[in-house]
């Protein structure tokens, strides 16, 4: 056997991701960020120790203390106080009537003052003039104030974490280095041939020279078409057909041909799927059972078929392309949006499970991107739609879609909204369903 020098695609070494270098860029950002939420911990804490106080000084009053002269107040006292402080109040003081119309001279029974004026306390002599003889409304105003302050603190510290969280996830690089994350990797991509897929292989190899591929679909000559445009060693990638229809079969032997080849599997993209553009009444029954087949069956049948290796090695990552359509349904898209729900609950459900066993899993959901998705979507009829859709072609460029795809994927997201309007058609489902609900009628309408 002849040996050769180690090149620069010699994939023998370990697969572990390398610790991030640490430079001097990453050290100022880091003592910047570091800087600011301590700013923000100190102003944070100087309101609550200001709250604190201002609620201790308010509470003096509560302080019962000796008098042993007669008090002065008007009237407005005992009827300003709420109904069982009133009750109270004549039940401590003894108050005779005195000449100047509504004024009152009122003495303790027992020689303290109960229950405790608010203005009494600051006061130095034994007796409360007029002004600050008004219980009630001193009572209510301090409440009130106590009140006022404590949501003025919590409202600021809501909004110095808001600023913070925002820092955080713009500007700080956590574990978001493509590169570095799938270096040496082996990385499966479904649906490669075409349209997001396709510019995912392309953008991982840009980014990422040493990453292993393994590309799947079921058009294989479009496969090698791709390998011959990648700028990369043609060992580093592996062509094996697949179509998620064929899901019955399962996919075993598949996972297999990928491990006698590369050992490992590090990232499962699964990307293929198809599109509906057919109202639900024009639907065939054999089109809704290909798109659920496609979209979930085959997609969570290739998962399972992995997910034994990724428990085994305690180590994967999961990445399902699912749409926006998963979270707020259009019209001409009722299975193909069911499909994608469904892939929603399950991978929620396999993070949950295998969180234990150091298993990631990335759920993305794309909005408009110009690809071919709505030539190739299913009419009613099982037929191809072979149109190409407005919004669809006007949609976000696939390039810049696979880039923040890869980035998310590196920085370990949950779930990654990409394309025109994803996140904002997301947000509205979530907390303003009936609006969301109205735009869409009025979208179609027009």
């Amino acid at each position: 056997m002849n040996s050769s020098p180690m090149s620069e695609f010699d994939l023998s070494e370990s697969s572990e991701l390398p610790p991030t270098s640490i430079t001097h860029s990453s050290i100022v950002l880091s003592i910047a960020i570091l800087s600011v939420v301590v700013i923000i911990f100190l102003i944070v804490l100087c309101k609550l120790v200001r709250c604190l106080c201002f609620q201790q000084n308010s509470n003096n009053h509560d302080q019962t203390e000796r008098i042993s002269s007669v008090i002065q107040s008007d009237i407005s006292t005992i009827h300003w106080y709420p109904q069982h402080h009133r009750s109270q109040i004549k039940h401590s003081l003894s108050c005779d009537h005195i000449n100047d119309g509504n004024r009152y001279t009122c003495t303790t029974k027992d020689g303290f003052l109960s229950p405790p004026l608010p203005s009494y306390n600051r006061c130095h002599s034994n007796e409360v003039n007029s002004l600050d003889a008004n219980i009630t409304r001193s009572s209510i105003q301090l409440n009130q104030q106590t009140m006022n302050e404590f949501l003025n603190i919590f409202f600021q510290i809501i909004l110095y974490l808001g600023i913070i969280a925002i820092i955080a996830y713009f500007i700080y690089p956590l574990h978001n280095n493509i590169e570095n994350y799938f270096k040496n990797n082996v990385v499966w991509i479904t649906g490669a041939s075409s349209g997001i897929g396709r510019e995912l292989a392309k953008e991982l190899v840009r980014l990422s020279p040493s990453t292993r591929l393994v590309l799947s679909a079921r058009r294989e000559d479009e496969l090698h078409s791709l390998v011959a445009e990648l700028p990369v060693n043609p060992d580093q990638c592996l062509v094996l057909p697949l179509d998620l229809e064929t899901h019955e079969y399962g996919f075993q032997s598949k996972v297999d041909i990928v491990l006698d080849r590369f050992n490992q599997i590090d990232v499962l993209i699964n990307n293929a799927g198809i599109s509906q553009r057919s109202l639900i009444k024009e639907t065939k029954y054999a089109v809704d059972t290909r798109l659920i087949s496609v979209n979930f069956l085959g997609t969570i049948t290739l998962t399972k078929a992995v997910l034994s290796h990724f428990i085994q090695r305690q180590k994967g990552h999961f990445v399902v392309v699912t749409s926006v359509a998963g979270y707020a349904a259009t019209s001409l898209r009722s299975s193909y949006a069911a499909s994608k729900h469904a892939l929603h609950a399950f991978f929620d459900a396999l993070r949950l499970e295998h969180t234990k066993d150091h298993i990631d899993v990335t759920i993305v959901c794309p909005g408009f991107v110009k690809t071919n998705i709505s030539i190739n979507a299913l009419e009613g009829s099982g037929q191809l739609h072979n149109k190409m859709d407005p919004k669809t072609e006007k949609g976000t460029d696939p390039t810049v879609c696979a880039y923040d795809i890869l980035h998310g994927i590196a920085a370990r997201k949950h779930e990654i909204y990409v394309g025109h309007l994803a996140s904002i058609v997301i947000y509205l489902r979530r907390l303003c369903p009936q609006l969301l609900y109205r735009i869409f009628l009025r979208t179609e309408a027009s």
